[in-house]
């Protein structure tokens, strides 16, 4: 039906028009255990129920980072718990990212720290390199408001109302994000932010566009994003792996590891595949050690897990 795509952008418009700003108020004045309570019981039980294919390749991910079976008690497991870590960072999003910054830094402990400041002032752009783990928006919110203006690279939400509602709430927080599309001119902002010194980050463990590279990943292949590293390498810029996790207790734990150099023997795409190799197998180790708070709810590795009708 020729009508039933704008009909369903019509219903999403009203549906985040609605209970987003619904949430972003009651994130910052409800008690934040009642706010969890109703992420897992009222969100994501439903949504693993009603849309059980989600959920299966969420398991074929984590059977594959594991080396288990899908049907594994720790893979069941992790895959639920995944889930409401998900709706906990949308809900930690919009309470941190409109709360002062010293309640932020008070729930906060830094690993690292030093590797940040030294690449500050190193008198090079700095990349912050990262993944779609733990909640980066919030690690961006703090960071921009406690020390300097943060420049986000990200491509854009299928749901545009979503994305005008978080992109005000970075504004708010001094992070600026640059759209990236299609047109190899969308990355000039982000090379100009490193001309300039400045600080941008990215999330490297999406190949969103299908133009990545082939790397081996928990012991099979899949496809990365190249962008960002080519950017470095042009920029002359240091690359900061950083994550901004999640503890136990809810408290947050950010973790700056060692710079890695983009200056070195060989051609451009040459450093580029020896430092994505590098980012990858630090990655690797992260999600090994937080493994809910690696978000994917699609397989990650189509051939060995196709998408469930």
């Amino acid at each position: 039906m020729a009508g039933s795509p704008r009909l369903v952008q019509a219903l999403y418009r009203l549906y985040f028009g609605f209970w987003i700003p619904a949430l972003a108020w009651a994130a910052t004045w409800w008690p934040l255990g009642l706010m969890y309570w109703m992420a897992r019981n009222l969100v994501m039980l439903p949504f693993n129920l009603v849309r059980p294919k989600y959920l299966r390749a969420i398991k074929g991910n984590y059977a594959r980072i594991f080396g288990l079976p899908e049907d594994d008690p720790k893979v069941r497991r992790t895959a639920w718990q995944m889930g409401y870590e998900h709706a906990y960072h949308w809900i930690d999003f919009f309470r941190w990212s409109q709360r002062p910054v010293e309640q932020l830094v008070a729930n906060l402990d830094v690993e690292g720290e030093e590797h940040y400041i030294g690449a500050r002032q190193s008198g090079r752009g700095t990349v912050l390199i990262t993944a779609h783990m733990g909640n980066a928006e919030v690690g961006a919110s703090g960071l921009g408001r406690h020390r300097e203006p943060i420049h986000l690279l990200y491509f854009r939400d299928r749901f545009a109302t979503a994305e005008e509602f978080r992109n005000r709430m970075r504004m708010r927080s001094n992070v600026h994000g640059i759209p990236v599309d299609a047109s190899p001119l969308s990355v000039i902002p982000a090379l100009q932010v490193l001309y300039d010194k400045g600080v941008l980050a990215a999330h490297g463990d999406r190949d969103f566009n299908n133009q990545g590279w082939p790397f081996e990943f928990f012991g099979k292949v899949a496809t990365f994003p190249a962008g960002i590293f080519m950017l470095a390498i042009q920029a002359d810029a240091l690359i900061v792996p950083t994550y901004f996790l999640v503890k136990p207790d809810r408290r947050f734990h950010g973790i700056y590891e060692p710079p890695i150099e983009t200056r070195g023997p060989g051609t451009v795409e040459e450093r580029a595949r020896t430092i994505m190799g590098n980012w990858l197998k630090r990655l690797e180790s992260r999600i090994l050690e937080y493994p809910e708070q690696w978000y994917c709810f699609y397989p990650f590795w189509p051939e060995d897990h196709p998408p469930a009708l």
